[in-house]
């Protein structure tokens, strides 16, 4: 299998233009490795719509996950329009170069000109199906950089429920479903007493039937 990577800048939102390149790879032939990220259901997406096997990375550092990704990926599309610094796309184009790992940028201002960072063929097509297994990968080292570390973590938040707050959650939802039952259709008959009556009808119907043909046995037998 031949590993991609792909990324995308933070404020991408162009489905088209990554679904037009991930229907180009055979699902038997490629593999596709995407990093925890805001765009990660909308490559997700691509991956399924196109039949395409989806790894999906995450590490405690963003320095850590790419570095794993670099010893596994062959060659990534990275979708970016320049806009954006220290984010995932520009870390990836500064290690595939000092690496000389194989890239793809997809901009949406030069979208019949595609950047590649290796010689090409004809079509983007042809060029993923001569694709081999990238040696450089395996040169790649563990690094830190910590400026992207930072504008990638999420800011975790921790809730406190104390029991003042817990009470007043008691309250409320005690105070909804009290008008829910204020405001719901009151019956105007005690259903248990219907089907009671309901009940007895049906049990009278049956020992009357039960009677009339007794009646019309012991007739003829007369």
């Amino acid at each position: 299998m031949i590993n991609i990577g792909i990324v995308s800048d933070v404020s991408w939102d162009n489905y088209i233009l990554i679904n037009n390149k991930m229907k180009k790879f055979d699902s038997e032939t490629f593999r596709i490795h995407v990093i925890y990220s805001k765009n990660l259901q909308m490559l997700s997406n691509c991956a399924y719509n196109n039949n395409l096997m989806l790894n999906r990375t995450s590490g405690k550092t963003l320095s850590a996950c790419i570095s794993n990704l670099l010893n596994v990926c062959d060659m990534w599309l990275i979708f970016t329009n320049y806009v954006e610094y220290l984010t995932t796309p520009s870390l990836i184009i500064s290690k595939c170069n000092d690496y000389s790992i194989k890239y793809v940028i997809i901009s949406e201002y030069s979208r019949n000109d595609d950047f590649y960072s290796f010689e090409k063929l004809s079509s983007f097509k042809k060029t993923i199906k001569n694709l081999e297994k990238c040696k450089n990968k395996n040169n790649v080292e563990e690094f830190n950089c910590n400026y992207y570390n930072l504008n990638y973590e999420s800011v975790k938040l921790t809730l406190n429920l104390t029991p003042d707050i817990i009470n007043k959650l008691k309250q409320n939802y005690s105070n909804i479903n009290k008008s829910r039952k204020d405001n719901s259709i009151k019956l105007l008959y005690d259903k248990d007493q219907l089907k009671l009556n309901k009940q007895r009808k049906k049990s009278t119907k049956e020992l009357n039937s039960m009677l009339y043909a007794n009646n019309r046995l012991n007739y003829y037998n007369n």
